[in-house]
C-alpha cells in the first residue's frame, strides 16, 4: 500500500486521497471512505474487540498488503508465509492482478458522495472480463461486510472508469490460511445502501 497521498483527475473531478490522515476529498470537499459508509451502514463486528488488538492486526494487514504490492508492481518478492499462499493461490486459480491500489469515487444524482481505493482489478482464467480481488487478513470473514464493501468498490470502479466488473474476490491470507473466495456481484445492492447512508 502506497505511503504517499494521491491526486488523479477522474471524469473531470479531482479525487484526493491523504495518506497520514487516511481522508479522501473530491474537488476539494471531504468525503468518507467506503469503509466509512459500510460502518455506518451495518452493524460493527468489531466493537468488542480491544483497540490495541485492532491496531496490532491492522498493522500486520498493511504490511501484507504492501508485500503483495511491492511483488505485483516492481516483481520484489516477500517473505512471509501469507505472501507465499498469494503467490499460492495465483497459481492455482490463475488470476493476475493488473492495476493495484486503484482510487474510485462514487456519486449519485450527481452529488459525490464517498471515495476508497480498492486493491487491486484482476483477470481470470475462470471468468470473463475483469473483477476485483480483494485482500483480507482477517482472523473471520465477515461476509455481509465484504460483499457490500467490494459492491460499492464495483460500483465506485465503473462510474469512475467506464468499465464493467463481472466478478469479485476475496483473497483470504491468514497464516497457513489462503482462500480463494466468491463475493456474489450486486451492484443494486449497493446502490440501495449508499442511498441509506446518503438519506
Amino acid at each position: 500500500m502506497s505511503d504517499m497521498n494521491l491526486v488523479q483527475i477522474i471524469n473531470g473531478r479531482t479525487v484526493e486521497f491523504i495518506h497520514e490522515t487516511h481522508e479522501y476529498f473530491i474537488d476539494g470537499i471531504k468525503v468518507p471512505s467506503v469503509t466509512q459508509v459500510v460502518a455506518a451502514v451495518l452493524p460493527n463486528q468489531y466493537k468488542d474487540i480491544d483497540k490495541a488488538i485492532l491496531k496490532q492486526a491492522a498493522d500486520k494487514g498493511i504490511a501484507l498488503h504492501r508485500e503483495i504490492e511491492n511483488y505485483e508492481k516492481d516483481n520484489l518478492k516477500g517473505y512471509t508465509q501469507e505472501f507465499n499462499n498469494y503467490l499460492y493461490l495465483k497459481r492455482m486459480h490463475q488470476f493476475q492482478p493488473i492495476e493495484n491500489e486503484v482510487l474510485i469515487y462514487i456519486e449519485l444524482d450527481g452529488i459525490p458522495l464517498c471515495a476508497g481505493r480498492l486493491d487491486m482489478i484482476i483477470t481470470s482464467k475462470e471468468f470473463d472480463g475483469i473483477g476485483i480481488g480483494d485482500v483480507k487478513r482477517t482472523a473471520n470473514i465477515h461476509f455481509e461486510h465484504l460483499k457490500l464493501q467490494l459492491n460499492l468498490y464495483a460500483l465506485g470502479y465503473e462510474q469512475s472508469y467506464s468499465k464493467k466488473i463481472n466478478f469479485l474476490k476475496c483473497i483470504h491470507l491468514r497464516y497457513s490460511q489462503a482462500n480463494y473466495l466468491n463475493i456474489s456481484l450486486d451492484l443494486d445492492y449497493a446502490i440501495e445502501k449508499i442511498k441509506e447512508f446518503h438519506n
